[in-house]
C-alpha cells in the first residue's frame, strides 16, 4: 500500500469534509479516493471517517491521527524538494501548463523554460491538467512550476501576479455572432458554451460564467479543455467556445473578437515551495506577457 498517498486523501477528506470537494482539490475524480481511504482503515484497523449524505465527519480516532497525518504528508513533500536541492538542484524542468494554453503558446513556454536552464542539455518535461490537478502535482513535489488560471486556491505555494492574456470568442460558421459586423452577446442566445469541466478550477468556471450571465447569457456547459475539443464541438454547430489569439482557426469555425474583458483568461506561475526558481519564473512571465491583450 502506498501509505502516504492514501494518508494525502485522509487530510484532503478531513479538511474538506466532503469526498467530491476533497477529489477536486487533488485534480481526481472521487472513486479512488474513497477507494484509497478505506485501504487505510483497512491497513490501520480503525476506522477514521463517517460517511453520510451530508458528506464525511472525523472519527474519534480520525481526530487523533489527523495532526500526524498532515506531518508525515507536508515531510514529504518538504523531503522531495530537499533531495532534488541535495542532488545539485534541478535535474530536469518539470512543469505544467492548463489545456487552455493553445499549442503555440506551449510550445513558446517550453523554448523559453529551456532557455532559462543552465544547461540547453536539461530536459523539459511538460503536463497539460486542470487548474486543480496542476495545483496537487505542485503540492506533492511532482511538477516544478505551473501555468494555472485564476482565481484558484493557492495556499502554501509561491504564486507570481495575475497575467491576463486576450481570448477571442469561437464561433460556428454560418451562425449569426460568425456573419455579423459587429457581434453582440445576445447573438449567441442557443449555443452551447465549450469549454473546460467546472472540477477543473471551480472559481475561474463560475467566474466565466457570471460574466456571461451579466451579458444576458446563461449557456448550458459542454465540456471541452483542450483548443482541438473546443473546435470540434463548435464545428458541430451547437456551441460556441473561446481560444487564445495564437490557436488556429479550424474548418467550421470562425474566431471573432468580442466579450473582450468578458472572456479574457487570467493566469499565474505557481511554483513548488522551497525551491529557487527565480530563473524559470521570470523566463515564464516575460513569455507569457508577449502574448498578453
Amino acid at each position: 500500500m502506498d501509505l502516504i498517498r492514501h494518508l494525502r486523501y485522509f487530510v484532503a477528506v478531513a479538511e474538506h469534509r466532503h469526498f467530491g470537494k476533497a477529489a477536486d482539490s487533488l485534480g481526481m475524480t472521487q472513486p479512488p479516493i474513497s477507494q484509497g481511504l478505506r485501504r487505510l482503515e483497512n491497513h490501520l484497523g480503525l476506522q477514521l471517517v463517517e460517511r453520510g449524505p451530508a458528506g464525511a465527519t472525523l472519527t474519534e480516532a480520525g481526530a487523533a491521527l489527523l495532526p500526524r497525518a498532515r506531518l508525515i504528508v507536508d515531510d514529504s513533500t518538504r523531503l522531495l524538494s530537499e533531495a532534488a536541492q541535495l542532488f545539485g538542484g534541478l535535474q530536469g524542468v518539470r512543469w505544467g501548463a492548463i489545456p487552455q494554453l493553445d499549442d503555440e503558446i506551449l510550445a513558446r513556454c517550453v523554448r523559453a523554460l529551456r532557455g532559462a536552464s543552465d544547461s540547453a542539455e536539461v530536459p523539459v518535461a511538460t503536463v497539460t491538467k486542470g487548474t486543480a490537478a496542476l495545483l496537487a502535482d505542485l503540492r506533492r513535489g511532482d511538477l516544478d512550476i505551473a501555468v494555472v488560471a485564476h482565481p484558484a486556491v493557492i495556499a502554501e505555494l509561491s504564486a507570481g501576479p495575475v497575467l491576463t492574456l486576450d481570448r477571442k470568442v469561437v464561433l460556428p460558421i454560418g451562425s449569426r455572432a460568425a456573419e455579423a459586423k459587429n457581434p453582440r452577446a445576445q447573438m449567441l442566445r442557443g449555443l452551447a458554451l465549450a469549454c473546460a469541466p467546472r472540477g477543473d478550477n471551480p472559481p475561474a468556471h463560475d467566474v466565466l460564467l457570471d460574466a456571461l450571465r451579466r451579458r444576458g447569457l446563461d449557456p448550458a456547459v459542454h465540456p471541452a479543455s483542450t483548443h482541438r475539443e473546443v473546435s470540434a464541438a463548435v464545428a458541430a454547430g451547437q456551441c460556441f467556445g473561446v481560444a487564445t489569439t495564437t490557436a488556429a482557426v479550424h474548418a467550421g469555425t470562425v474566431h471573432r473578437r468580442m466579450l473582450v474583458e468578458d472572456v479574457a483568461l487570467r493566469v499565474r506561475i505557481v511554483a513548488a515551495p522551497g525551491r529557487d526558481l527565480a530563473e524559470l519564473i521570470y523566463a515564464l512571465d516575460r513569455e507569457l506577457l508577449r502574448v498578453g491583450p
